[in-house]
This record gives structure tokens, sequence and C-alpha cells, in this order.
């Protein structure tokens, strides 16, 4: 294949993952910044008592998260793999329970995002019927730390079992599924057990759902095409905008509070708007600067198989050159007078 045939096959590559990562990196860094957060929450509520294994501590949240709960319990690793725990909020425990890496203890940080789930884990297509449940492993030797690393947690019996206690009616004709967002920002969905129960083996995020099917429009009749008699100023006017109180759904932070701010208000959303605009332009640039290189390697390339080609022909011409015997002529020189030549 020539380097043309490459170049653009480098282009096509290149294209979709420019353009698809921006929505998958934005999400995936505010939910590991949410985990982050709410780890630091849940550990801190572990330090200001005597805690004993096997019981869940529930943890304090600010202001502006509100409506998500959280929760943290210390296991010993070899408890959840000899015993059967039994229910941890809406987690049943199993036993067969394997931690990686090893570790002595954990904590298992159980989380509820509630009116924040399509925020922190959009789902275009779908609705939720239930909140955003969550249960994620992190060692518990230090109590203190921060931004830890989440340990995996393998179920290798029985399945740990989510049980929502009350899950909202699926639109008609829709039917409830199981959601489970992993750490890898893999998404998969699963059937529903009993109407509300969802089955997993590992550490994540588990929800209800329900696919949304947009139903065609009626065509206009007669009598909506055809032109109304004048309006009033009343009919004509559009209602008036929400107020910032109507929109916000939970008081903005404090400073003292570190936390990612509500996302509905109008700041917020220009924010956002600026953000989007400059990974565009980021993008942008960094595309016709890839762009550029492929371009002077492409170059390069041409250059180079030019320059071998000349040496080639080179290499054909100097042995003939080499090979070719030219004859000299003998000096000739004048007879004398009384010289004949028979």
């Amino acid at each position: 294949m020539h380097s043309s045939g490459y170049f653009y096959i480098i282009i096509w590559l290149l294209i979709p993952a420019l353009v698809g990562s921006q929505s998958t990196s934005s999400d995936s860094s505010a939910r590991s910044s949410l985990d982050s957060l709410l780890q630091q929450y849940a550990f801190r509520e572990l330090t200001w008592q005597r805690t004993r294994t096997g019981v869940p501590y529930d943890a304090y949240v600010p202001s502006n998260l509100m409506g998500i709960k959280v929760s943290a319990m210390i296991l010993k690793r070899h408890t959840l793999k000899r015993r059967v725990y039994g229910y941890y909020k809406e987690f049943f425990i199993p036993s067969g329970i394997i931690v990686e890496p090893y570790v002595e203890k954990l904590v298992l940080v159980y989380q509820n995002l509630g009116n924040w789930s399509s925020f922190y884990y959009p789902l275009p297509g779908y609705i939720y019927l239930t909140p955003v449940l969550g249960i994620l492993a992190y060692d518990a030797n230090d109590l203190y730390a921060t931004n830890l690393l989440e340990l995996d947690i393998l179920a290798l019996e029985d399945p740990i079992t989510i049980r929502f206690p009350f899950v909202q009616p699926a639109p008609e004709g829709s039917f409830p599924k199981c959601v489970y967002f992993y750490s890898n920002n893999f998404v998969k969905f699963g059937h529903v057990t009993d109407g509300n129960i969802c089955e997993t083996r590992i550490q994540g995020h588990y929800s209800i759902v329900a696919e949304v099917k947009a139903s065609p429009s009626p065509p206009p009749s007669a009598h909506e095409i055809s032109p109304s008699p004048s309006a009033s100023a009343h009919e004509i006017a559009p209602s008036p905008s929400p107020s910032a109180h109507e929109i916000a759904p939970s008081p903005s932070p404090s400073a003292h509070e570190i936390a990612p701010s509500p996302p509905p208000t109008a700041d917020d959303n220009n924010h956002q708007n600026i953000n989007s605009k400059m990974w565009t332009i980021s993008s942008v640039f960094l595309f016709f600067a890839l762009l550029g290189i492929l371009f002077v390697i492409v170059k390069k390339s041409g250059l180079l198989e030019i320059k071998q080609r000349l040496y080639d022909s080179a290499a054909v011409v100097q042995p003939l050159l080499g090979n070719t015997e030219v004859p000299l002529e003998a000096p000739t020189r004048p007879l004398p007078e009384n010289d004949y030549v028979l």
C-alpha cells in the first residue's frame, strides 16, 4: 500500500476519536470527582467515633448535594469470603466474595444519588424509574486517606442482589430494564426480576430504567392549518420564564464546602457551554496539528522514495560504463618521400 493510502486510513481513524471523546471524558471526570468526594465524607464518619466492623454508618453530605445519601461499613476480607453478611441498605451481600488487591479490611461505601442520578449518569433515550445506587470498595488501612483507588470485588458463588424499594411505572409500550454503570465507563442492560430486583457480581452503580419511544405526531387538521382570527396580545405573549429558585434543585454551595455545584442554574450552563466551545477549539487545533505532522511524514516518505529510485538508476548505469572499452587510435607519422607503400 502506498503512503497516501496510510494517510487516509489514519485520518478516518482520528475523526471519530476526536469527535466522540468529548462527552465521554466529561461524564467520566464528573463521576470520578463525585466518587472521590463521597468517599471522603464516608470515611470522615468512621473517624469521628469508635466504629465496629459490619455496622453501617450514615455519613453527612453538604447542603449543595441535598438528596444524595452516603453510608460506610468496615468489613474483614475473610468474612466476605466465608459468611453471608445479608442486606447492606438495598444490597444483599452473599458469601464467596473475593477482593483484589489483597487487604485485611475494606470499607464498602454505599451511594444513593437520588435526584442527581440523571445528571451524573445521563442515559439518552431512557428515563429513570429508580435512583442510581452505588457500592464501591476501598482499603480500610488509613481512614484519613483521600483520593483512594477502588478495590475490585467479585462474587464467585451467588450474585449480589439489589432490591429497589420503589419503582415508578414504566411508560406505555416500554418495559423496565436493569442498567449497570461500571468503573471503566461500560454500560450494560439486564432483566428486572420480580419487578424490582437486579443482580451483579462486581462493584459499580445500578438503576432501573425504561426506554422512551417518541411517537409520531398526528397530521394537522384543516382547522389547525387555516389561520385563526386575530389573536389577542394575551394569547400571543409567551408564558413567563421560571425563576432561578424554581430551576435550581438545591441551594448553592457555601465557600468552605468542596463539592460540585448544581448543574441546572444559568451560570453553570454558560460555564459548561464555554468549556464545550474551548474543548471543540482544542480538538480542531489538535486535528490540524496531527494533519500537518502526517503531511510532513508522507511528504518526507515520498522524497525518500524518489531518492531511492535515483540511487537505483545510478547503480544500474555505473557497471555499464565500467565495462565499456574505447580503443585509442595510434598516432600516424608522415612517410618519407623515398618510402613506398606496396
